[in-house]
């Protein structure tokens, strides 16, 4: 990472190093390979369970043995594995475009993108994803190789580029519904969904959208975050600006890190409420912490031999 403020998309390929080193086996293999037990039944290769006889089933996967010995046909069920598509929705309203150490929370969150992707890919699985910013929108389908991702880590690339013209209070910020609705329309049952966003545009119809997806999907929530925004800085005087307007921020008052720390606290703590009504497996990301362990620690992983 060159400066921290933008990342070019040498950098985000570099990033393969880190699972370059993993050598992981598929346990079984089915119409199309990878990590996750289809919720397709039928002849493959892992077997799932043993059922009473229904009309239609295959007679060639009676169970005998169960069926002398309880009078009734039964009939074994198999369960073959299917790769899963991974779908990596980007937040880059204007707020992400910011960062008091190490690098914009824009920046870490296209890192954390292309480690996923990198993880997926090497795991099998085929990588697409969905991006926006408060005036565009770029939809990837998923693809199953590494080629496949390189459009969309440029396009990743490009976003991070765009801080200068976030730079401005004009740029009203994209509601967290609407991306969110477009993710549904690219999103297909039996997904995995990793959101990473500072969650700042959260509104009243996300948790709607939310629930709906997490119906049919496994979501994960990477929840980028600065230093400055979990508490206050040392006591000290600090004028602070957005371009046109400046605000003096007085830490060394007792009354005001309560009342920031306050702040901090609760808004932490409504992202990760939500993501619990929502079934979403909730990660805070500092943008100082090594984001290739994270991963590690939070990301799932394929069952191996």
């Amino acid at each position: 990472m060159a400066n921290g403020v933008e990342i070019d998309i040498a950098e985000l390929v570099a990033l393969k190093r880190f699972v370059a080193k993993n050598h992981h086996q598929p346990t079984a293999v089915g119409a199309r390979s990878g990590q996750y037990l289809s919720t397709f039944r039928g002849r493959g290769m892992d077997f799932a369970e043993v059922r009473h006889y229904q009309p239609g089933d295959d007679i060639r996967h009676m169970e005998w043995r169960v069926t002398a010995r309880t009078g009734r046909p039964h009939v074994k069920v198999y369960q073959e594995e299917r790769e899963r598509p991974v779908v990596i929705f980007n937040d880059f309203n204007p707020s992400m475009y910011f960062g008091t150490q190490v690098a914009f929370k824009s920046v870490r969150a296209a890192q954390l993108a292309a480690m996923l992707a990198w993880t997926a890919i090497k795991q099998g699985d085929r990588v697409g994803g969905v991006m926006a910013s408060c005036d565009q929108h770029d939809e990837f389908t998923p693809k199953s190789r590494e080629k496949g991702i390189l459009p969309w880590l440029a396009k990743l690339s490009d976003y991070t580029y765009r801080h200068q013209a976030m730079n401005t209070t004009s740029n009203k910020p994209r509601q967290l519904s609407d991306s969110l609705l477009r993710l549904r329309r690219v999103v297909r049952p039996g997904s995995m969904v990793i959101l990473i966003s500072d969650f700042y545009q959260l509104d009243s119809d996300s948790e709607q959208h939310l629930s709906f997806l997490s119906m049919h999907n496994q979501l994960m929530a990477y929840h980028v975050c600065d230093p400055l925004e979990l508490a206050p800085p040392k006591p000290d005087i600090y004028v602070m600006t957005n371009g046109e307007d400046d605000l003096i921020l007085d830490t060394q008052s007792r009354g005001v890190r309560f009342d920031y720390q306050a702040f901090c606290d609760s808004r932490h703590q409504a992202v990760r409420a939500l993501c619990q009504r929502t079934k979403i497996q909730y990660v805070m990301s500092h943008v100082d912490q090594d984001a290739p362990t994270l991963i590690r620690q939070t990301f799932p992983r394929r069952l191996y031999v």
